[in-house]
């Protein structure tokens, strides 16, 4: 199988880091994870040897919500700087690591890109699948919103997210609004709620981005999501909705 060159999956990188959105960003983040999996990448293993037939790699626990990962790297001198003589560097296809690691979340470049990849997308990736892809958008707090029920069928939304948050402890609720803001020819969305504490928002944003791929949700409307902390009192905006799920 061809090996993607360093250079390129450099270049790869850099485009899916772009701030770009839609199709744009999608193509960017696909082609750089195939390039991914036929590339070299570099894992941490113990300095002593572990028992023969086995293999053992190094993980760290995230001081920002307590997950432990497995980091690996896209190029070796990131690798060496992190290991920092205190562990020894592998190397072998992100293919190989990934079916190697099964079970494991990893992280590509803690120190620099910090792209975490939970068990279900290293599986994605390895069948051939692409991931989720979602943006990042911040409403002033002074924006004024409108909410009610979604007016547009939304029947395929709600079946993949119970069959998602029934496996998931993690999730305590979720709603669903129509939002709209007071402005001059604003436009109409949808905006999923999830209460779900810090310690595991990320992985689940990027779990629902992944359903909503694999299963090619398709609604009427953009859909936008935030999260709400177990302790947040539920606000206008959930109770003008209707409640997609509740523990």
């Amino acid at each position: 199988m061809a090996q993607t060159a360093p250079g390129t999956l450099a270049q790869l990188l850099d485009a899916a880091r772009s701030p770009s959105s839609g199709a744009e960003a999608e193509r960017a983040q696909d082609d750089f994870f195939k390039a991914l999996l036929d590339s070299t990448v570099y894992a941490h293993v113990p300095m002593e040897s572990p028992p023969k037939g086995v293999m053992r790699f190094l993980q760290f626990v995230r001081p920002d919500n307590g997950q432990t990962v497995l980091p690996f790297f896209s190029d070796k001198a990131q690798a060496e700087a992190a290991a920092n003589n205190a562990a020894l560097i592998v190397a072998m296809s992100g293919r190989s690591l990934f079916e190697l690691t099964r079970g494991a979340s990893l992280m590509l470049n803690p120190n620099t890109d910090a792209i975490a990849l939970y068990p279900p997308e290293v599986i994605a990736l390895l069948e051939g699948r692409a991931l989720g892809n979602f943006t990042w958008d911040e409403i002033p707090a002074s924006v004024q919103v409108l909410a009610a029920p979604p007016s547009v069928s939304t029947a395929s939304l709600h079946i993949i997210l119970r069959n998602l948050f029934e496996k998931e402890t993690t999730v305590r609720a979720a709603f669903l609004t129509e939002v709209r803001r007071q402005e001059e020819n604003a436009a109409a969305t949808l905006l999923l709620t999830v209460v779900a504490s810090k310690a595991h928002q990320e992985r689940l944003l990027q779990l629902i981005a992944l359903a909503f791929k694999t299963e090619e949700l398709e609604l009427a409307l953009p859909l936008d999501m935030r999260f709400l902390t177990a302790d947040e009192p539920f606000d206008e905006i959930c109770y003008r909705g209707v409640q997609l799920f509740g523990t």
